[in-house]
This record gives structure tokens, C-alpha cells and sequence, in this order.
């Protein structure tokens, strides 16, 4: 058998009660063309005789296991190393693939130019009680460097297409990294490929009470700062070189930061970190900021929730 044109790789990590979801929205797919790469990363919970029961009811689907638990990005670089197909798919453990996902992704990638690494298409999220959060539409697409290092636009990570060959170039996931290594992968791609956008809504994302990224509207504010916080470590090279950019991502990350201290109830330090974003970037969502900390926490988590609501039924959706 010759093989198959993507290879949709699944780390798995103590998802026993819900990767069957994920690996059916696979099986479920318009066209065949496809093989499944689990890869259980030293789950406790059973997770490796889930895969290993569908691995041995479908030759598509191959089980793969750590002894002991890596991290995501180990994981994704096992299910990498292992896959056949000229194109490589991420999906969460926690997501699901619309049935026409590869199909019609698979159509759009092909055409595009050979400095294209790929693309990603619109996806849907949901929260842990199956509530529509919000449409994920940035529909960036072409050249998005340097801007990948101020916004991650190419997502959600679950809707990407992307050519093994190129995941190789840069050396895959990085495994130094102990959050944030979709933005990360992100940013290496952009940095030597175009990237595509199919305008399509293709992947959900299934928030649950686990999530390490914590809420799914408002977030997690502590561990978004980590993220910029150690990007902005490994990439102080580029923000150098664009100093631009750089003011705009020191400015998110004071937002962030203001954020975090807003959630530790310290209102005095969230008033210095949005004052420093504004300055720093000085636009009506930052200003805003100054005098919403005075409300708290919970009065930007009610703003968040709005403006997202107005987004989703802005483009009915």
C-alpha cells in the first residue's frame, strides 16, 4: 500500500474519558487518504489500552507509548518521527475534526505556492459543559513574520495542515519549552514559510476544567505571562532586529501581567502593568484597562465575555 497523503498525529496524557472523541472525528473523515498516530506519553489513567483498542480495530490507526511522561512537545515529535504522510495534522486530544476536514484542507493546501508550509482553517470552541464559546477566524495568512511574535494568528493549532518536510526543517516541537510550544512552532514556521488560511470552520476545541490554559474566556493570566515570558527570552534576537514589534509585545505582556495581578488581588501593581501597556502601545483596549482594574478581575472576564459574544454574532457564527 502506498502511503497516505496526511498522517493526523494525537499526544495523549490522561484523556482515557474523552480521546475516543477525537479519534472518531478521524475515522469519521470524507476520505480515506489518512493514517492516526496516537502517542500515549506515560498516561495513568488507561489512556494507552483506549488507543490500543482502536489500533487494533483499524490497520489506519497506530498506537505508539512513553514509558514515562515527556511532555506534549516529546510527544508530538514521536507521532512526527513516526508518520508516513507527506502532510502532518495536530489535533488535540480534547478536539474533534469535522468530517470534511481533511478533505477539503487537503484540496486548498495543494494549491498553494511551494513557499507555502501549509495552512489552517476557522474552528469553534466549546467549554467544559458544551457551551459555544466563540469562532476562532484570524484569517492571517501569507507572510506573517515578524507579526507572529506579537500575535498568535495561526491557529487554532488543531486546524493545521502542514508539510512534514517543513516540520523537519526546523527541527519539530521544541522540548525545552514547557508551555506556549504552539505559539512557538508557530513562529518558526513563519519565520521561513508562508502560511495559508482555509475560511472554513473545520476543528472544535473542547475546553475542559483541566486545561493548563485555565478559563476558557478569560484565561489563565499567570501562565500566559510564562508563555511571553520565556518567548520573549528565545526570541530576543527578532525583537531586537524589530524593535517595533518589540514595544508591541513588552506592551501585551505588561497586559498580561496587570492581568495576573489582578487575579493575586493586587490592584495597585495590575494599575502599573496597564499604565506600562499603554504607554507602550497606546490603543482603546489598553487605555480601557486603567480604569477596569479597578473593578477587578471579574469585571475584564464580563468585558472578555461580551466582546467575544458581539464577535461570534457580529459574523453569525
Amino acid at each position: 500500500m502506498s502511503d497516505p497523503a496526511v498522517s493526523v498525529v494525537i499526544p495523549v496524557y490522561n484523556r482515557a474519558d474523552r480521546v475516543g472523541d477525537a479519534i472518531e472525528s478521524v475515522q469519521s473523515q470524507t476520505i480515506d487518504d489518512w493514517e492516526l498516530i496516537l502517542v500515549n506519553d506515560g498516561s495513568a489513567d488507561g489512556s494507552g489500552d483506549v488507543i490500543d483498542e482502536y489500533a487494533a480495530t483499524d490497520s489506519r490507526i497506530h498506537a505508539l507509548h512513553h514509558d514515562e511522561n515527556r511532555g506534549i512537545s516529546a510527544a508530538r515529535n514521536t507521532g512526527i518521527d513516526a508518520a508516513t504522510g507527506e502532510y502532518v495534522c495536530p489535533l488535540d486530544s480534547d478536539d474533534r475534526f469535522h468530517p470534511e476536514k481533511l478533505d477539503r484542507q487537503l484540496s486548498s493546501v495543494r494549491s498553494l505556492p511551494d513557499d507555502y508550509c501549509g495552512c489552517y482553517t476557522a474552528g469553534v470552541s466549546y467549554d467544559a459543559d458544551g457551551d459555544r464559546i466563540e469562532t476562532i477566524r484570524t484569517g492571517a495568512s501569507g507572510d506573517l513574520w515578524p507579526e507572529v511574535l506579537v500575535r498568535h494568528d495561526f491557529r487554532p493549532h488543531s486546524s493545521h495542515m502542514v508539510r512534514r518536510s517543513c516540520l523537519d526543517a526546523i527541527g519539530g516541537y521544541d522540548t525545552d519549552l514547557a508551555r506556549g510550544v504552539d505559539w512557538d512552532i508557530a513562529i518558526r514556521l513563519a519565520r521561513r514559510y508562508k502560511i495559508g488560511f482555509l475560511d472554513e470552520v473545520l476543528v472544535e476545541r473542547h475546553f475542559a476544567d483541566d486545561n493548563v490554559s485555565g478559563d476558557p474566556i478569560a484565561g489563565n493570566p499567570a501562565y500566559q505571562v510564562a508563555i511571553r515570558e520565556q518567548l520573549r527570552e528565545k526570541y530576543a534576537d527578532a525583537f531586537a532586529a524589530y524593535p517595533r514589534v518589540g514595544r508591541r509585545f513588552d506592551a501585551r505582556l505588561a497586559r498580561h501581567r496587570g492581568l495576573a495581578a489582578l487575579d493575586a488581588g493586587n490592584r495597585w501593581q495590575a494599575l502599573r502593568q496597564f499604565t506600562r501597556a499603554a504607554r507602550l502601545e497606546p490603543t482603546l483596549e489598553h487605555a480601557l484597562l486603567v480604569p477596569i482594574s479597578v473593578g477587578g478581575l471579574s469585571v475584564y472576564q464580563r468585558v472578555s465575555a461580551w466582546r467575544r459574544e458581539q464577535t461570534c454574532l457580529g459574523r453569525g457564527s
